[in-house]
């Protein structure tokens, strides 16, 4: 497969050849044209001498013959090569050989004079080839310009290229690659994504072993449980079923947390941008609609001012959801979740689930892990509760270039 580079290369060298051929036969044709406008100019001046000056009405075929043999012998056979004069009563056919001129006696006959092309066409050959020389010239000396320069501009991105395919065997050094402002953008744009996949390859290595440690014990357990109702033939099905339900519940919500927070953290790469509070807290109100209607739960929300923050979008979001999700699942049947909005503050009341409720924050993630965030995403979680209600308080802050709070 060609390279850009050299595409470019072919692509102005067939234009070159092309441009130079349509030119040098326009060129060509319009001399041809010229010289024979020429030729015929001169052979009318020469008719028009003869027949206005020296023939006369009863010397014709006399003074005829004498032009005649003058003309052969003059200089102008030279420039007009078989030159042939004479009177004819009809015009010959036209002759794409000869030049021919003719111009009307008094007598009704035709002055005539006619000269081959030979002369014209080998002029205009030898122009054409002159010409073609010349541009053959040029266009060699623009062609190595052109190489010259396109080489130049595609040395930067040709040290891009070689980067990437060292990359894996040499990664300390990065490439310099000076070039243009396209090309300083796009190798910035290239190490900024090396980073990035770096960042994201260790941080699967890290998954890997945080999975592993977080889920050896529970693993552990599990194993030893299995093992101990093979053995012991006293205990009952019912009570190991349960314990056994417990323990894969309790590794599936390590799992989901260890993967919450690993996405957060990915999320938290991405480029910080403002965040319209009210809105993504409606978008969370949408979102659960059909859990709020199947245990028929009212939002009383109230905003004393919508609120912007700057952080990152859609770690926040996903932070919001897990709240929002555990208030939503975790509220009491036919009850009102109370939301109370001020700036850069959200303050939620709702009442406890009673009975077969699960309990609070225990479908996706913990209290733990929203407060592990708190710092990392500029925002301060409360919570309390009493006998009958749970509140939940959040405090935002925006994060400036650095990720501090502002």
């Amino acid at each position: 497969m060609r390279s850009m580079q050299s595409n470019i290369i072919i692509f102005f060298l067939l234009s070159a050849v092309l441009a130079m051929v349509l030119t040098l036969s326009y060129v060509s044709y319009n001399y041809k044209k010229q010289l024979e406008w020429d030729v015929e100019g001169a052979l009318g001046l020469i008719l028009s001498d003869i027949k206005y000056e020296h023939i006369g009405n009863n010397q014709e075929q006399a003074e005829l013959k004498f032009f005649h043999e003058a003309l052969k012998e003059n200089s102008l056979s030279k420039l007009f090569n078989h030159m042939h004069l004479r009177i004819v009563s009809d015009l010959p056919k036209a002759d794409d050989t000869k030049i021919m001129v003719h111009t009307r006696m008094n007598n009704g006959n035709y002055l005539y004079i006619s000269c081959s092309r030979e002369l014209l066409d080998r002029e205009v050959f030898w122009f054409t080839l002159k010409t073609l020389g010349l541009f053959c010239l040029i266009l060699c000396l623009m062609a190595s310009v052109f190489i010259l320069f396109v080489k130049g501009q595609f040395r930067s991105l040709h040290c891009l290229v070689d980067f990437c395919s060292s990359y894996q065997d040499n990664r300390e050094k990065p490439p310099a690659c000076d070039g243009s402002y396209e090309v300083k953008n796009l190798r910035n744009a290239i190490l900024s994504l090396i980073d990035t996949n770096d960042y994201l390859c260790d941080q699967k290595q890290e998954l890997f072993k945080e999975a592993a440690h977080e889920l050896k014990s529970p693993i552990a357990v599990l194993k030893a449980r299995l093992s101990l109702f093979a053995s012991d033939e006293t205990m009952q099905k019912a009570e190991f079923v349960r314990q056994s339900q417990e323990d894969i519940s309790h590794i599936t919500s390590k799992l989901k947390e260890l993967i919450f927070l690993k996405s957060i953290e990915w999320d938290m790469q991405l480029p910080r941008e403002d965040v319209n509070m009210e809105d993504n807290c409606k978008l969370m109100q949408d979102a659960f609609e059909p859990i709020l209607r199947k245990k028929s739960v009212q939002v009383d929300s109230q905003w004393e001012e919508s609120f912007v923050i700057h952080t990152y979008k859609d770690a926040m979001q996903k932070v919001l959801q897990a709240v929002f999700e555990n208030i939503f699942i975790h509220t009491k049947q036919h009850s009102v979740i109370e939301v109370r909005a001020k700036p850069n503050e959200i303050f939620i009341k709702n009442a406890i689930g009673e009975g077969d409720d699960v309990p609070l924050f225990s479908s996706y993630i913990g209290i733990q892990m929203i407060e592990r965030l708190s710092s990392k995403l500029g925002y301060e979680y409360k919570t309390s509760f009493d006998e009958h209600f749970f509140y939940t308080r959040l405090i935002f802050h925006s994060m400036d270039a650095q990720g501090c709070r502002i």
